[in-house]
């Protein structure tokens, strides 16, 4: 079999820093999640002690890996068929540490992955709670880590403990950070901000967050009824929440992790021992790549030794190297959306920034094209739709365009008469509406009367005046 054909499922392993988090109750929704979006979803109960993936979608399997490893099953006849159309792989014991094989276990195992990887969309690896040999051989194959933490204090700290374990261990798969268990998005950026902070000062590692789960009594209603939250209710808090990360990831995984990233079949294969490169292996290599790869640790490692540095010094640095990419490759090295979106929502959507965001948008869509970006009549009806049904910022916007147009042209805008009589013989005004007018009527009538007897006083000489 050639093990070096890339995989098409995406490993994703979802584990934590300890148990009691709620971590395979997230692989069982987002994996129905992400099969409602029409992906092809296989979950991989791979907490071979706890085995809770079967009790949360109430199956009995008759078959486990372990009748794969002794030959008596093929994989399809493994693969249980769970509601919301996902396939489950049954835990079995004494299957993680490829090492632990022998070399005909080791080649049904990794055949059968190759299988799974091929025929999904998706590979969901619920793994072990902690750092066991175990749990560290998925988090190495995988192509992208989950990684499930609640407010909790023990939480935080075993999560923490799991990441320094991973970089002891060489891991640099891309974590993402899911909070459970929290009151709403302000406790989750709370939380996720303060572990963010933490992993990076002390640990120089990089988390993202993929977003959160509310707390909401429907999961403890699902998880006695061994269904899934979403098929309790689709519109609970929590199966919002599910549908968010099912979309979060789908879009993430297709924007950011390479097609060939994280096998588990390869990673079996690997466990055997160490693999001597081949000419065919050497070849995929790029000449320049350990020069760029020895060159950009230099420079990360030069960037952690610097003395604390003031934000603005430290961007601008950052801005000279993206400067710098875009103008080479013509792009950005990461989707502006994608990244955007995140900052804000992490930020708390502050107003003050999004308008400006919006402000300098718009300013640049007018420098290049030299025109606004909405035309007169759209944003006068922005404007009154805005005001709808407020009279009195009604009146404002009335106001200020007629103070504007007198500014301009020394005069109030032209409001045809015919236009005046059909608004008062359609009965638009109320009676103390029109007394109001006629009586501003007769005062400018009498004002300009005044004014022209005044005139016309001034252009009278004294000597005629006094006779008069």
């Amino acid at each position: 079999m050639n093990v070096s054909q890339p995989a098409r499922a995406k490993v994703i392993a979802v584990t934590s820093g300890k148990g009691g988090v709620g971590k395979t109750n997230i692989s069982v929704n987002l994996s129905v999640a992400l099969s409602s979006r029409r992906r092809q979803v296989c979950l991989f109960d791979a907490d071979t002690n706890q085995a809770n993936v079967n009790v949360l979608l109430g199956l009995h399997p008759a078959l486990t890996l372990e009748h794969l490893l002794s030959g008596d099953h093929e994989i399809e006849e493994i693969l249980v068929k769970a509601p919301g159309n996902i396939s489950i792989i049954p835990a079995a014991s004494g299957i993680a540490a490829g090492s632990d094989l022998d070399e005909a276990q080791r080649g049904r195992l990794a055949a059968a992955l190759d299988t799974l990887e091929r025929n999904f969309d998706y590979l969901i690896v619920d793994t072990a709670a902690g750092s066991s040999s175990d749990v560290i051989f998925f988090l190495r194959a995988a192509a992208l880590i989950l990684l499930v933490i609640t407010p909790e204090p023990t939480s935080l700290t075993n999560a923490f403990s799991l990441i320094r374990v991973m970089r002891r261990e060489g891991i640099t798969t891309p974590i993402q950070v899911i909070v459970n268990q929290v009151t709403d998005a302000h406790e989750f950026r709370a939380v996720y901000r303060r572990f963010h902070g933490a992993v990076q000062k002390y640990l120089h590692t990089q988390v993202e967050t993929l977003g959160h789960i509310v707390t909401d009594d429907t999961i403890g209603s699902a998880v006695r009824a061994q269904r899934p939250v979403i098929f309790m209710r689709y519109d609970a808090p929590a199966s919002l929440c599910f549908y968010t990360l099912a979309q979060q990831l789908d879009r993430l995984v297709t924007d950011l992790i390479p097609v060939t990233s994280g096998s588990l079949s390869q990673a079996v294969h690997l466990s055997a021992g160490p693999v001597q490169p081949t000419s065919d292996m050497m070849s995929d290599i790029s000449p320049c790549a350990p020069h760029t790869e020895a060159l950009f640790s230099q420079l990360l490692e030069a960037i952690r030794s610097l003395p604390e540095m003031e934000q603005d010094s430290f961007a601008s640095g950052i801005g000279a190297l993206i400067n710098n990419f875009a103008q080479r490759y013509g792009s950005l090295p990461f989707p502006l959306d994608r990244t955007l979106y995140q900052y804000l929502e992490i930020a708390g959507y502050p107003a003050d920034l999004c308008r400006s965001l919006v402000l300098t948008l718009e300013n640049l869509y007018e420098r290049r094209e030299h025109k606004p970006l909405r035309d007169i009549e759209s944003s006068v009806a922005k404007l009154m739709a805005d005001a709808h049904g407020d009279e009195a910022r009604m009146s404002a916007l009335s106001r200020h365009v007629i103070d504007s147009f007198h500014r301009q042209f020394d005069h109030p805008p032209p409001i045809p008469e015919s236009a005046i009589i059909d608004s008062i013989l359609q009965g638009r005004h109320t009676l103390q509406t029109l007394n109001r007018i006629q009586r501003a009527i007769f005062k400018i009538l009498n004002s300009e009367s005044d004014t022209q007897e005044n005139a016309t006083r001034e252009a009278i000489p004294q000597t005629e005046r006094n006779r008069i």
